[in-house]
């Protein structure tokens, strides 16, 4: 069985569920008319049906106009599509039942793992011991800080600050650009593909904990610091994998409690399965096996 299929897409059940509420939330009759935000022939959109809308869908504040403009060309649509008949198809009753279905099936999953499915510090460590060969490095590593300035004079500003004894990571988020600034230049591990050639040559070079002089690239001008080096071969620490390790033990036991549920159910439940005549002239009965 694929767990998967069982579960349901979680992004398209929530785009469903979410144009569904937005059209029905211009049902609203009863509102004052300070209220209103929006009003599309009898639908309206009031200030809390906008506001719970919003913070159920993740936007801030500030997107009010994005939303209502959104709910009003949608609602534009809705009843052109309901004027034209199309709100009695029989597909819309099979697709309104396939998510109901699927958000209630989600949200009992969710709370059955919730009360069930918890992953130890012990487990992941015990995990990381038996299988450390997963976690062993394929080609030579550099974990480095970086910083990475427009002009030479910035980059000359940095390194003096770096040589007054301010740390690296301070002077990386203060005066370094692009996507590790906000990391205090933490590149993390990377290989010599990963990086530009003047990085990697560099940063494979230098000892563990040297900084490199000012160099220059097409992007800017850049100071390194390499933290850690580590060979092929080497095994990653814990530290670095069990994020990893967390997801792989809480799949391995949703999946068994998944299972687990769907036994318990059928164990109290009567269920009855008709099969067509088999090959072999035989007419089976069965009933559905929890498949562990």
């Amino acid at each position: 069985m694929n767990r998967k299929g069982e579960i349901g897409n979680r992004g398209t059940l929530s785009i469903l569920v979410g144009l569904i509420v937005l059209m029905l939330a211009g049902c609203r009759s009863r509102v004052s008319e300070n209220q209103i935000v929006a009003r599309v022939g009898d639908s309206v959109l009031d200030r809390e049906a906008m506001h719970q809308r919003m913070v159920w869908e993740g936007m801030r504040p500030e997107q009010e106009s994005e939303f209502v403009d959104r709910w009003v060309n949608r609602e534009l649509l809705f009843q052109e599509a309901k004027r034209l008949g199309l709100d009695k198809a029989l597909e819309l009753r099979w697709e309104l039942e396939l998510v109901e279905r699927e958000y209630l099936i989600q949200k009992l999953l969710e709370r059955t793992f919730a009360k069930s499915v918890q992953v130890t510090d012990a487990e992941i460590a015990a995990y990381y011991e038996k299988n450390k060969e997963l976690f062993r490095v394929d080609e030579d590593e550099v974990r480095a800080h970086h910083i990475l300035t427009k002009t030479r004079r910035e980059a000359d500003l940095a390194f003096q600050e770096i040589r007054a004894g301010k740390p690296f990571e301070k002077v990386a988020e203060e005066r370094s650009m692009g996507i590790f600034q906000g990391k205090g230049g933490d590149m993390g591990f990377f290989k010599r593909g990963d990086v530009i050639p003047e990085v990697a040559r560099l940063a494979f070079r230098l000892s563990e904990g040297r900084i490199s002089d000012i160099f220059q690239s097409n992007h800017g001008h850049h100071i390194l610091k390499v933290l850690k080096k580590r060979k092929r071969g080497d095994i990653k620490e814990l530290s670095e994998v069990q994020d990893e390790i967390f997801q792989r033990l809480r799949v391995s036991k949703e999946r068994s409690v998944y299972y687990d549920l769907l036994y318990q159910l059928q164990n109290k439940t009567k269920v009855y399965v008709s099969v067509p005549q088999s090959r072999e002239g035989r007419e089976d009965t069965l009933a559905v096996q929890a498949k562990h």
